[in-house]
């Protein structure tokens, strides 16, 4: 009878040390876990911030390109209003050239007419470079929003990671988990790609 006693207190033992080695490796799996989901959730925030400020900024390219679209607008109702005197000059001086109007009025004409088309001359070169400003942040805003659209994707791809991280500690399934890292590296895939190499 000594003996069963022993061989159950040696099982007890045996099967008490068991749970206490399953116990700790549990414990052990769970902290990468969480420092894994920690990581994840670092870089989701990362991403996420950088969505929203690359967002901010192709809405402030995009007003300033709106802005210099209709300085240009302007600038070219303004020429085509001095076009209109400088055509209107030139053919006040046809007619006075045939009337044979005195020279005084005809050099008046003639300068009225330079001085048109020196104007002419420089608001048609503001309103080209309104246009080239409106081009280049319009440029400068489409490029924001594919950085946008890189971050944007991270940001899933770490949220779902996120999600499935804290399923597999729920369901103690380590696929899920490794599942979860490779969703993470194909989002720090695409964070990568977003931050570096889309261009400024």
């Amino acid at each position: 009878m000594g003996k069963e006693s022993l061989e159950a207190q040696d099982l007890i033992e045996s099967v008490t040390e068991s749970l206490d080695e399953r116990e700790h490796k549990r414990d052990e799996w769970n902290i990468r876990v969480a420092l894994t989901t920690s990581v994840l959730a670092v870089f989701a925030a990362l991403s996420n911030l950088e969505s929203e400020q690359k967002t901010s900024e192709a809405i402030l390219y995009k007003n300033s390109a709106i802005f210099f679209q209709a300085k240009s607008s302007d600038q070219w109702a303004f020429y085509q209003a001095k076009k209109i005197k400088l055509h209107m000059s030139e053919n006040q001086l046809g007619i006075e050239k045939i009337l044979r109007a005195p020279t005084e009025d005809q050099s008046k004409l003639l300068s009225l007419i330079d001085k048109y088309k020196n104007q002419v001359d420089g608001i048609r070169a503001k309103a080209k470079g309104f246009e080239k400003k409106r081009d280049d942040l319009n440029e400068l805003s489409e490029k924001a929003l594919k950085h946008h659209h890189g971050f944007a994707i991270s940001v899933v791809c770490f949220q779902i990671s996120i999600v499935l991280s804290s399923m597999a500690v729920m369901l103690r399934r380590s696929m899920l988990w490794y599942i979860s890292i490779g969703l993470g590296m194909l989002g720090a895939s695409v964070f990568i790609d977003a931050f570096f190499f889309l261009g400024p």
